[in-house]
């Protein structure tokens, strides 16, 4: 009975050492920091660095995004966000990619809104693709993130420049306005052409 007890004991201690090593990361949504007891984020500038391949977006459009070591330091795991320029929710879904690379979980109540590792590892470079919300209730946004090297060492809140929301329409719109000019000159068209 002591020996069950004790090896029972024993793998909860080895889960919880091992924290998220799946990238399931449920429990760490809002704060971005992994659940490693005895351990707390850097506090030192992150040896790693989020960038995105634009710097405004609309509604709807598809931005990749790359987490990268800037010193060939490698991590093994990480989570990223793309979040409202005031930090306090998670916009946009992000697209599912390499299936033993990533894993995508929904934050805040938003489907998609957090993507993770799926296994530990060794990486100094990762691009996703993230998708920006049809609305037009948007905002600025910035892409926030956290690196884990190892176990006792991870940086959080890594962020990348502000990415502005563009006051032009989504192109599908303006494609949209377009199709419909054309109709309408087509239909002044045929009617002209009937009166002559």
């Amino acid at each position: 009975m002591y020996l069950l007890l004790f090896l029972l004991l024993k793998m909860y201690t080895l889960s919880q050492v091992h924290a998220y090593p799946d990238g399931s990361i449920a429990p760490a949504c809002d704060s971005m920091i992994p659940t490693h007891p005895s351990f707390l984020p850097q506090s030192t500038v992150a040896p790693y660095r989020v960038t995105a391949n634009r710097t405004t977006y609309t509604p709807g459009d598809v931005i990749r995004v790359t987490l990268e070591s800037v010193n060939s330091t490698e991590f093994e795991g990480f989570m990223l966000q793309a979040r409202t320029s005031s930090g306090k929710r998670t916009v946009g879904y992000f697209m599912p990619g390499n299936a033993s690379l990533v894993r995508l979980h929904d934050c805040f109540s938003t489907e998609k809104s957090t993507i993770s590792h799926s296994a530990a590892n060794e990486l100094t470079r990762i691009e996703v693709m993230w998708v920006a919300p049809l609305t037009s209730a948007l905002d600025n946004i910035m892409f926030c993130a956290t690196f884990v090297k190892n176990y006792a060492e991870f940086w959080t809140m890594v962020n990348s420049q502000t990415i502005l929301l563009s006051n032009s329409p989504a192109p599908a719109v303006n494609l949209l306005m377009m199709s419909f000019c054309i109709l309408i000159a087509l239909t002044g068209l045929s009617r002209a052409s009937s009166l002559l």
